[in-house]
């Protein structure tokens, strides 16, 4: 079956037409995921589905998180009781002042999701049911075209190499985040006790830095300039030079594509092969979007382990 389809930007994002993803067999949804495995984004428009059948898309990929957030925040409104798979994205609330959803409209920092796990659930899919216009774009970077035009000097630097991942209190490798501690995208708390909660759950992680795709070959930067502590086997001003260089070549205009969202789309992405931010909006501007997380099919994405998982 070939997808009809159009590229979004020179270098990242495929749009996907005339595909109604609350009807499609397992032979959509081979070559959906053959178009996943040559591009990090896909966008199916003018989408209405109803939970269950959000859940149903989602599950072709592979299994699905339980809550994205519960790691950092047990008591996170996110989760959605009827469905745990499901988190909400909204700055909505309920009658008697509960938050329909988590996050707020306040920009974010380049990341890339759940980097700090040991087994992060990389495939994200994000529904917009009522996204607000000309506000709170989100913005896209492709780490595999970064990796596919490093210079030399940099590929063979990073080739090989492992980074140390954490969420909590540790300090970002990268020189930005060093400078914006106040930007960090990590949870406000209430208290040390809180933090030291949240940093007995997540403890420190070890990735490598590049990826490859199983089926493609094809090579991706992994790495969070939020989450990322320290390079294996280097200093950490040496680390910290070689994380810059790499970050500054990563965002790049011509790696980079902003989404404008419209009621009814339905966003797919890689995170082994993306960073992602979001831009601030009005809180007054309702915004509500459903989302489920999903653990890749190793046979078919590159998808990351903490090095202690490769010990046999």
């Amino acid at each position: 079956m070939n997808l009809r389809t159009r590229s979004l930007s020179e270098n990242l994002g495929t749009e996907v037409l005339d595909i109604d993803l609350a009807d499609i067999d397992e032979t959509i949804f081979v070559t959906i995921r053959e178009a996943w495995q040559k591009d990090p984004i896909l966008l199916f428009r003018r989408q209405s589905l109803t939970e269950g059948q959000l859940l149903d898309f989602s599950k072709w990929f592979g299994d699905l998180d339980l809550d994205t957030i519960k790691d950092i925040n047990t008591d996170d409104p996110a989760a959605e009781d009827r469905n745990p798979e499901l988190f909400f994205v909204s700055n909505l609330q309920f009658a008697d002042g509960t938050k329909v959803g988590g996050l707020s409209n306040d920009e974010l920092v380049w990341h890339t999701d759940l980097i700090y796990r040991a087994k992060p659930a990389s495939g994200s899919i994000f529904y917009g049911v009522e996204m607000p216009e000309g506000t709170a774009g989100t913005s896209y970077c492709n780490m595999a075209h970064a990796y596919r035009t490093l210079p030399n000097e940099l590929r063979q630097a990073v080739d090989g190499k492992r980074a140390r991942c954490k969420y909590g209190t540790e300090t970002p490798l990268c020189s930005f985040m060093r400078q914006n501690v106040e930007k960090n995208f990590r949870r406000e708390t209430g208290s040390t006790t809180e933090m030291a909660e949240i940093d007995a759950r997540t403890p420190e992680v070890v990735h490598d830095m590049v990826l490859e795709n199983p089926v493609t070959g094809e090579r991706s930067l992994y790495l969070s300039p939020n989450h990322t502590t320290s390079i294996e086997n280097m200093n950490e001003e040496d680390g910290r030079a070689l994380f810059d260089a790499l970050l500054k070549h990563a965002l790049r205009p011509e790696s980079i594509y902003t989404h404008a969202w419209r009621n009814g789309d339905v966003l797919i992405w890689d995170n082994t092969r993306l960073l992602h931010r979001r831009g601030a909006f009005n809180a007054r501007i309702p915004r509500l979007a459903k989302r489920t997380t999903v653990y890749m099919d190793p046979s078919y994405f590159a998808v990351p382990k903490d090095k202690a998982e490769w010990v046999t």
